[in-house]
Formats: structure tokens, sequence, C-alpha cells
């Protein structure tokens, strides 16, 4: 990531967290998947995709290293894990 790249990201508050923790929120998980937040609780309640994704009580988490792989797999035509 180039370094305007992580200023930019620094500058955005939820981006910026992003930066400083592997668990996410769904907001978080949204914004680094270039999803609205709404689409994924519908995933997720569907369970339309299996991306995991961790209970604490009533809050939703997500692992960055999970959505990672969770895209790669999604790869079409290529060198998907």
């Amino acid at each position: 990531m180039s370094q305007s790249a992580v200023q930019q990201l620094e500058t955005h508050p939820i981006l910026a967290s992003l930066l400083r923790s592997d668990l996410l929120t769904t907001e978080q998980a949204a914004v680094y998947l270039g999803l609205n937040p709404r689409t994924l609780e519908v995933w997720r309640c569907t369970k339309r995709h299996a991306i995991p994704y961790i209970k604490v009580g009533r809050l939703v988490k997500y692992r960055k290293a999970e959505l990672d792989l969770w895209l790669s797999r999604q790869t079409v035509g290529g060198n998907a894990a």
C-alpha cells in the first residue's frame, strides 16, 4: 500500500481504526469489502455467502484475514486459494 493511500486511510475514522485492529465491525468490514453494511447483515442472516464472523453478545466482528481469504475464494478465472 502506498504512503499516500495510508495517509488517506488515517484521515477516515472507520478506515483509520481498520489499520489498528484485526477485528472489524460490520461497518468497517463493509467499507473494506466495498459493500453497504446492510448487505453484510442480509448475507449473514440469509447465509447467502459464508463469510466467517464472530458473535460477542449482540456484537458482530469480522477478522480481516478471514475477509481476505473469502475475497480470494471469490476470484473467477484466476489462481484462487
